[in-house]
């Protein structure tokens, strides 16, 4: 199979032999890809090319097998330099990424949510709606069935006045409290989350609360990298 200049980010890179690389990358069309980037580190046709994380290419590459090759790569478009904070925000995104998607399976859906997400970061924007949103999107592009538009047990639509409860493997409804099953969220919440529209302080912390206990029941136990990095980051800020 041979793809010509398609969108991409890379995910993660690591050193192959003395002047290569393996890409794990994003691409809108063909989704997780595995690459070798033979002589990245010292081919001059490919100067300027620095392989950099959160930056949009262009990529050809052909594959026979698991790894493809690439052949071609240049610049989408230029990215402003991140913050550290917004970049482990970034490595966040892609942890979660490379965790819990299947490589060859195309979702452009997800594709245009990082590639908002990452041009927004880029322009300083630090509103962590932003990744409310792409992990609402990752996980409905994976199919793992989140609803937030209407009770489960009722099918009526879903109404902010009403308190609800989230169960993992449902979805809400207004009468989780029979059996104390079930993650509290308002109504308010869940209507703001689906429409993309988040902005009291109190529905904010609930979405990260819901989609938090969302995704930990499909990443596992082992803990994210990302998490800890950014821990670590904060204790720095507050000893200096």
């Amino acid at each position: 199979m041979k793809v010509e200049h398609t969108p991409c980010y890379i995910l993660h890179r690591r050193d192959y032999r003395e002047s290569s690389l393996i890409l794990e990358i994003l691409s809108r069309e063909h989704g997780r890809v595995s690459l070798i980037a033979k002589g990245a580190k010292r081919n001059k046709k490919q100067q300027g090319i620095s392989y950099n994380l959160y930056q949009e290419y262009l990529m050809s590459w052909v594959s026979k097998s698991e790894l493809g090759t690439l052949i071609d790569v240049e610049l989408a478009t230029i990215m402003t330099s991140m913050s550290p904070k917004q970049m482990m925000t970034g490595f966040y995104m892609n942890e979660i990424i490379l965790r819990l998607l299947h490589k060859h399976e195309s979702h452009p859906e997800l594709f245009d949510s990082y590639n908002t997400t990452v041009r927004e970061l880029s322009n300083n924007n630090t509103d962590q709606v932003l990744i409310r949103y792409f992990e609402k999107i990752l996980l409905q592009s994976l199919g793992y069935g989140v609803i937030f538009d209407h009770d489960l047990n009722t099918g009526n639509n879903i109404v902010a006045e009403v308190k609800y409860y989230y169960k993992l493997d449902f979805g809400p409804t207004s009468n989780g409290h029979e059996n104390g099953a079930g993650i509290p969220v308002s109504g308010s919440t869940l209507i703001d989350l689906d429409n993309e529209t988040l902005a009291d302080t109190k529905n904010k912390n609930e979405a990260k609360s819901l989609l938090r206990s969302l995704l930990k029941q499909h990443l596992g136990e082992k803990p994210l990298e990302s998490r800890k990095l950014y821990q670590e980051y904060i204790k720095n800020k507050q000893a200096v």
